[in-house]
């Protein structure tokens, strides 16, 4: 690029994605997302992970649910509706797994697991940026960690059903959709609660990823 043609201005979601750096790149590099791609993974940390993520869906449902009410207008509802579909597939495919390896999705979820999802909910009184910028976060961090991961993957790998949901195109056109939802009204750059907010599910992200590799108890 030139000095006449910079190229394209990046997103906001672009934008604080950047702006963790290298926090962000630890999402994509942590062990459990190797040991997923690589195939190192054991049944007992997967196990670990399914039966608290199908706890962190459903309370991710409930908050997407009472942030479509929060949207300022129906094109963007209409956008994060869409997406509650495919939350009940997901739930789906969490308790058909759990039920063919013998899994108690109504075990205690660790403590970590608990304040993330709290953390949602408590976004939505922020309101609409702040709540839809967590939204992002999430969906983003997903989206590139279980890409990092088809990068090595393939369709013979025990977890593939669950890393081609978090890493198909039509899952990345769902965070794209996210992000240009962020840029509508948000100027140059991203406030500051909004940035915050963000860093905050970056912050979570890996503690998540962290509890269900260690097995974090109470």
């Amino acid at each position: 690029m030139t000095a006449d043609h910079p190229g394209p201005t990046p997103s906001i979601g672009e934008r604080l994605v950047a702006g963790e750096g290298a926090l962000w790149g630890r999402i994509t590099t942590h062990p459990f997302v190797v040991a997923a791609a690589d195939g190192t993974l054991d049944r007992a940390t997967f196990d670990r992970w399914l039966v608290e993520d199908h706890f962190f869906v459903l309370g991710f449902r409930r908050f997407l649910a009472r942030l479509v009410a929060l949207a300022p207008e129906e094109p963007a509802r209409d956008v994060l509706a869409g997406a509650l579909g495919p939350l009940g597939d997901e739930l789906a495919l969490f308790r058909s797994e759990a039920s063919a390896r013998g899994l108690d999705l109504d075990a205690e979820p660790c403590p970590t697991n608990l304040g993330y999802t709290s953390f949602l909910t408590s976004s939505l009184d922020d309101g609409w940026p702040v709540a839809l910028t967590v939204l992002y976060g999430a969906e983003r961090a997903y989206f590139d960690a279980w890409s990092a991961v088809r990068a090595s993957a393939d369709e013979a790998s025990p977890y593939w059903r669950f890393v081609d949901n978090w890493s198909s195109s039509a899952f990345g056109e769902w965070v794209g959709a996210i992000d240009a939802l962020l840029g509508d009204g948000a100027g140059d750059r991203p406030a500051a609660a909004v940035r915050r907010a963000f860093g905050r599910v970056v912050r979570f992200e890996l503690r998540f990823w962290d509890a269900v590799h260690a097995g974090e108890r109470w």
